[in-house]
């Protein structure tokens, strides 16, 4: 009679735990890689807004006949308008004005408090800090 190593037996033919087992092991990569997913989703969702933002403010600031006045009507334009935006409500804002002989750029730096949209503290990749800028020709052309 031949030895065997491992006799047929219920054991090896049952496979009803088998499904259970696979799930254990994949989950856990499943939900960090969801995470990331909504994590980074969450991040350019902020990012667009803060460039929608910033590109109305440019549009309002050239009206501005002063540099003054171009920075007060910025600053009334994302005042307004961050709270349409769902990322944007918690965080601080850095609004700057630069003129050149042609032109008018608006720069926003914006911060999230700690946890406004993260699940995880810093995914890689992420900075801490958006910064987007937009410029408008003067003239109109």
């Amino acid at each position: 009679m031949p030895h065997k190593l491992f006799p047929k037996s219920s054991f090896h033919a049952d496979s009803s735990g088998a499904a259970i087992v696979e799930f254990a092991l994949i989950s856990p990569l499943f939900l960090l890689m969801l995470a990331g997913i909504v994590d980074y989703g969450s991040y350019f969702s902020a990012a667009h807004g803060v460039q929608q933002v910033v590109n109305d403010a440019a549009r309002t600031a050239i009206a501005g006949r002063t540099a003054a006045e171009r920075l007060e009507l910025a600053q009334g334009v994302m005042d307004s308008e961050a709270d349409k935006y769902a990322f944007l409500s918690t965080g601080t804002a850095d609004l700057s004005i630069t003129e050149g002989a042609q032109v008018v750029t608006v720069t926003l730096n914006y911060k999230p408090d700690a946890g406004s949209f993260e699940l995880f503290p810093l995914p890689p990749g992420m900075p801490d800090t958006i910064t987007r800028s937009a410029s408008i020709v003067r003239g109109g052309y």
